[in-house]
């Protein structure tokens, strides 16, 4: 039987914008309920913004100037108050853009706030809506939809690109690439944080260089303007790192560059306040600006996080052009000397700075020793979620480079299977050590989601769904193949059901997690047919599944699901066609381990039930009629 279908996402009659338009339908009816005496005019534009949450767009058409002048009162007319709400709410959220002053902002806001200041606070505003702010003041002033502040800030941005640079505009760029990556605008977002990076290389040259090229723009500087240029440089350093770990590109700004432009590391959070001197921090601290262990204090580990998070995801995106670029396939990666137990090699490099970034934090940073409550009531709590993410995710992916991507079911932990293997025996032990590092990590980035939700600072950024996604998959792989963990993956299951509860909630704010569903849906699938039909994917490995073992790694998401089903389509009839695919009816011992059918995932076209997805997604479902699975091609 065909499993009941009881969502729009998941039935294949429906338009693919049809979650996209019942939100714009839901936008509408809040701002019809806060509009009050713009009432007919704010619906007007309202009812003519796109329905979708997909990219914004520069403004064409008739009705360009009209709705730009409309914007450019509203957000004159937004009370200082509600302003500072949306900056507190924004600095929270985004750990990796706290990179707007508010003083310094307010300064120039008001009736002739200037064209960037407004562009700036459109693209606050966008981003703060996706996260269901929990002020009613601020709900009841957000009157348009993410898109249309996001489509006003393209318009002005479009316009200030080529003049001298100017910080907020710097600023602009990168809310502007963020929430265009959550938007799988991957295009836009990757030119836009390129921009941002010249912007702030060339205003950056005009502060320090002794000729500078061009003659520096006239404007007006106070003690605080340094914190902030080089907070942005920093920041547009963490956004480099961030799309580009998504691309086979490489980075723009590497931290060898940073220090070639003597661009200073960045000030601590009470010196961004306040102003230089206002810290404790030694001054010529350099690249050594966190003390080891215990001898500093956590509160000066946490006025540092912003440089802290910003040396993390330096490593993160080294890990991450590793994996892109082949990892353990690359040429020479296979030699005895580079593999992953060799001091030396390239694998046990990163992992050892990885290792020293870790310990440079004061050890009450370290998730699970310490918990998300105790620093969500500091008001550091997405502080403390992001640094223990990126470090797990790192271990995460260093790791399971070298796990065998489709075992058998009985396989202990042991390296790859398929070529190139490695051309060394590890010492022994080694495989259960690696095996131990990466379920605990999986389960550690699953868990630390999940409390910084129950503790209301839940982490919504693409980054962090990303890690949700990667958390998720490793706890199906282990629940799948309980003999691979040791018995270091005991609570796979559970850890899997959190992670899939987060990206429920995580695609409803953005369209990158449809993607990691999906990829999670059809590698389940795959799974349970390895499990339960041995034969037939005897000898198979993850040259068969090529395009899903992509997937797996993706952080700039593309929908390939089509290609899954086709790979898996492909295995079992190369299977049969062989005279291996005959029915095996002794597997049926492993047909349902421990109750998990992940087959319920899928009906015949690959659609994804959301009721069978959370909590328990293989449960709540009927059987599926697998034979119409294989109908493709």
């Amino acid at each position: 039987m065909r499993s009941s279908l009881s969502c729009e996402f998941c039935r294949p009659h429906v338009a693919p914008n049809g979650r996209a338009a019942k939100r714009a339908r839901r936008a509408t009816e809040e701002a019809s309920s806060v509009s009050h005496d713009q009432d007919i005019e704010s619906q007007r534009q309202l009812l003519s913004a796109p329905h979708s949450r997909g990219p914004a767009t520069p403004s064409s058409g008739l009705d360009y100037r009209d709705g730009r002048q409309e914007m450019d009162h509203h957000l004159e007319q937004i009370p200082k108050d509600v302003v500072y709400i949306a900056l507190e709410a924004f600095w929270r959220k985004f750990p990796e853009l706290r990179v707007i002053h508010p003083s310094s902002f307010m300064k120039s806001f008001g009736s002739n706030c200037p064209r960037e200041s407004k562009a700036l606070l459109a693209t606050v505003l966008a981003m703060t809506k996706t996260q269901k702010p929990d002020s009613d003041r601020l709900r009841s002033q957000i009157l348009f939809p993410s898109e249309r502040y996001a489509s006003y800030a393209c318009d002005v941005l479009a316009a200030c690109i080529l003049q001298p640079p100017d910080v907020k505009v710097i600023q602009a760029l990168l809310i502007l690439t963020l929430y265009e990556w959550g938007t799988r605008d991957f295009h836009k977002a990757w030119m836009h944080c390129g921009i941002a990076i010249r912007m702030m290389q060339l205003l950056h040259s005009s502060r320090v260089a002794p000729f500078p090229l061009e003659i520096p723009q006239r404007s007006e500087q106070n003690s605080l303007t340094p914190a902030i240029e080089t907070r942005t440089f920093w920041a547009c350093f963490i956004m480099d790192c961030m799309v580009s770990s998504g691309t086979y590109n490489p980075r723009v700004l590497p931290k060898q560059e940073m220090a070639k432009l003597n661009v200073p590391r960045p000030p601590t959070s009470t010196e961004f306040a306040l102003g230089p001197g206002s810290s404790a921090q030694a001054e010529g601290a350099g690249e050594n600006f966190i003390s080891s262990g215990t001898a500093t204090s956590v509160y000066l580990d946490l006025d540092q996080s912003f440089g802290v998070m910003a040396d993390g995801f330096d490593i993160y995106s080294d890990v991450m052009a590793f994996v892109f670029n082949d990892g353990r396939k690359a040429p020479g990666m296979c030699l005895p000397e580079n593999c992953p137990w060799v001091p030396t090699s390239p694998v046990a490099c990163w992992r050892r700075r990885l290792e020293e970034w870790r310990t440079k934090q004061h050890h009450r940073l370290h998730y699970p020793a310490n918990s998300v409550a105790a620093y969500a009531t500091l008001g550091y709590g997405e502080s403390f979620v992001y640094l223990n993410l990126l470090y797990y995710q790192s271990v995460v992916m260093l790791q399971r480079e070298y796990f065998p991507f489709l075992p058998t079911i009985d396989m202990t932990p042991r390296g790859p299977i398929d070529p190139p293997t490695l051309e060394a025996e590890a010492p022994p032990g080694w495989w259960e050590q690696s095996a131990k590092e990466l379920f605990e990590a999986a389960g550690h980035l699953s868990s630390v989601l999940r409390e910084a939700s129950e503790c209301g600072v839940a982490v919504m950024t693409p980054f962090a769904g990303f890690c949700a996604f990667s958390s998720c998959y490793i706890n199906l792989y282990g629940f799948m193949f309980p003999r691979i963990g040791v018995g270091y993956a005991t609570r796979a299951e559970e850890y899997m059901n959190w992670s899939i509860e987060y990206l429920n909630k995580f695609r409803e704010v953005w369209d990158l997690g449809d993607g990691w569903l999906k990829t999670i849906q059809n590698g389940s699938l795959m799974y349970q047919r390895a499990t339960s039909d041995a034969q037939k994917y005897r000898g198979r490995s993850r040259f068969d599944f090529s395009v899903l073992h992509q997937s797996v790694h993706e952080f700039r998401v593309v929908d390939r699901s089509a290609q899954h089903l086709e790979e898996i389509n492909n295995a079992e009839r190369g299977a049969v066609s062989t005279g291996e695919g005959s029915n095996v009816s002794g597997d049926k011992a492993n047909q349902n381990i421990g109750g998990l059918n992940p087959q319920a995932l899928i009906d015949a076209v690959g659609s994804m039930d959301d009721q069978g997805l959370w909590p328990n997604w293989w449960s709540m479902l009927e059987d599926v009629d697998a034979s119409e699975m294989f109908t493709m091609g």
